[in-house]
Order: C-alpha cells, then sequence, then structure tokens
C-alpha cells in the first residue's frame, strides 16, 4: 500500500514537473511578453519625453529647445531642429515659461518588427507668458514613438479630439 502511494506521488510530481515545465517554455516563447516590455519601454521613454515637450522656460530657451530636439526622431526631430531659433526667439519674445505633468498615457498600437508605436496620453500643462498668472491647461494627444538608436522617441504630436 505504501510502496503503490509512493508511485501514485512520484508519477504525480513527473507530471507536475513537465506541465511547469512546459508553461515555463510556453510563455518565454510567447510573442506577447515581448509585446509587453516593448509597450512598457515605450510608455517609460515617451511620458518624460512629452512632457519635455511641453516645457520651456524663456530664461533656458535654448537649452529647452534642444532637449525637444533630443526627445524626437524622424522629421519630427528635424523640422524642431529647423525652427530651433524660431522657438527660442517666441519664448523670449513673448517671456513664456510652461511646465507640464504627465496626468495619463496608453500605447493604443505598438509594431515591435517596424519599431513603430502610436499613444494616447493627456498633460496638464500651465503656461504664463510676460510675468503673468500661470494658465492651466489640458493638452490631449495622439503620439506617434518610433525606436530609434537611441531608444523609444517622439515622431510626431497632434492634438486629439477632446
Amino acid at each position: 500500500m505504501k510502496q503503490r502511494l509512493l508511485v501514485v506521488l512520484a508519477v504525480l510530481s513527473v507530471l507536475a514537473a513537465a506541465f511547469s515545465g512546459w508553461s515555463w517554455w510556453r510563455a518565454a516563447a510567447d510573442d506577447s511578453a515581448a509585446r509587453g516590455r516593448e509597450r512598457d519601454a515605450v510608455l517609460a521613454a515617451a511620458g518624460p519625453q512629452l512632457v519635455t515637450l511641453n516645457t520651456i522656460d524663456y530664461r533656458t530657451a535654448a537649452a529647452d529647445v534642444d532637449r525637444w530636439i533630443a526627445a524626437t526622431t524622424g522629421q519630427y526631430g528635424t523640422d524642431l531642429a529647423g525652427d530651433r531659433q524660431l522657438q527660442i526667439d517666441r519664448a523670449s519674445a513673448a517671456r513664456t515659461v510652461s511646465s507640464a505633468s504627465l496626468v495619463q498615457a496608453a500605447v493604443t498600437e505598438i509594431d515591435p518588427s517596424r519599431g513603430a508605436a502610436r499613444l494616447l496620453a493627456v498633460l496638464d500643462v500651465r503656461i504664463s507668458t510676460a510675468g503673468g498668472a500661470a494658465s492651466p491647461k489640458t493638452n490631449r494627444l495622439t503620439v506617434d514613438a518610433s525606436r530609434s538608436a537611441d531608444g523609444w522617441k517622439i515622431a510626431g504630436v497632434q492634438a486629439a479630439g477632446s
């Protein structure tokens, strides 16, 4: 009787180990885990970059615009680099101070093989000009992100419907 019980327990242990091994292998080979890691990487990069793109202080405008350019890639980054001095001049002339905080962001589309993602984001932005009081504004954005040699960067931003 004891021997039969030990054999049954041994068989059950082998089956449990086999099932655990199969489950682990299946999870490791699952594409959704890799997609999840990419989605998390996009969110981790895009949130701070969106805050950067909505932050400027006329007293440090050149460095702020350089940070904008560093946070972007593709044509969007090229356009910002081409307009660098214009952005600095605008901020200085209006004595603009803008700060932002990310309220929420979500990846709506991701294609890791192409290195492309789309997000929806909501930012609280506070803007003051000419030394006036800061006025709050909520920005709802559709954001394109692309994987570059330096990781995920912002490739485009558009206002989303309210």
